[in-house]
């Protein structure tokens, strides 16, 4: 995967610069914040904002990557192979109630296994139905921290190509959401952003002033959302555009006043 380091005034130059060096769209990459952007004083120690900008991989796997899922005796349907039916016909579509069929299931545990071996891991994955309509892919082996990556942003690109390329030739729909994780990381990560929404509520409940958190993808910034909403008084707001966008906890009825030295929490 392409990857360069890039500077900017702030970040959001920073991403721009990097987009147009790389010359795609922005969410055909993922972005880490190597640092932010720092004034100096009266001049001096002045230092601009630097990212590390990896273009994410092709939502289409690559032929040698199909070839070698035929491989195991499936036959082809269009694009991606499918499972064969069952001795009561059954297919790749949930079950009635939501639940996962096991050739569903199976077809993307298969896919995400040959995904990570030739991202050169020595992962193995099992699959779990949890307690929602999702069904979980769990990583497990002595690389999984590559898998997860900074803050599950690997992780994150992972789940999305496993489940744009599993449902390809399905209707909207029609298959459950492949949730992939590793080590309890999601558990983990779910569990800290509860905590830091909360002491950020307790904050603003105190002073009465804003605050804001650094950008984060939309998964994160659900469950900050979720967890807001159990104070009263307080509304929560992204703002930003693409995938990364900064939120903002603040007392309800100040939504449109712009909040002046609102502190930036750091997660």
């Amino acid at each position: 995967m392409r990857s360069i380091e890039v500077e900017g005034d702030d970040i959001d130059q920073a991403i721009g610069n990097a987009l147009r060096a790389l010359g795609v769209e922005r969410d055909r990459v993922q972005v880490e914040i190597l640092s932010g952007a720092t004034r100096g004083l009266l001049g001096f120690g002045k230092r601009k904002a630097r990212i590390r900008a990896t273009v994410r991989l092709p939502l289409r796997v690559s032929r040698d990557a199909t070839e070698a899922a035929d491989s195991a005796s499936v036959p082809r349907e269009t694009g991606w192979p499918a499972a064969p039916p069952d001795a009561a016909g059954a297919t790749d579509r949930a079950e009635p109630g939501g639940r996962a069929s096991s050739a569903a299931t199976a077809r993307a545990a298969r896919f995400l296994e040959e995904l990570l071996t030739r991202l050169g891991t020595g992962c193995t994955v099992s699959a779990d139905q949890d307690d929602t309509e999702s069904v979980v892919l769990t990583v497990r082996g002595p690389e999984t921290a590559l898998v997860i990556g900074r803050r599950g942003q690997t992780l994150d690109a992972i789940e999305y190509v496993v489940n744009r390329v599993v449902s390809r030739d399905e209707e909207p729909g029609a298959l459950p959401r492949f949730i992939v994780d590793a080590e309890g990381y999601r558990a983990r990560r779910r569990a800290y952003l509860e905590d830091l929404a909360a002491r950020l509520c307790e904050k603003v409940e105190r002073t009465g002033r804003p605050v804001t958190l650094n950008p984060m993808p939309p998964r994160d910034r659900r469950i900050v959302h979720l967890a807001v909403r159990q104070h009263a008084g307080l509304v929560s707001r992204s703002h930003g555009e693409g995938h990364l966008r900064a939120m903002m906890i603040l007392p309800q009825g100040r939504e449109r006043r712009s909040p002046r030295g609102s502190g930036r929490a750091v997660y």
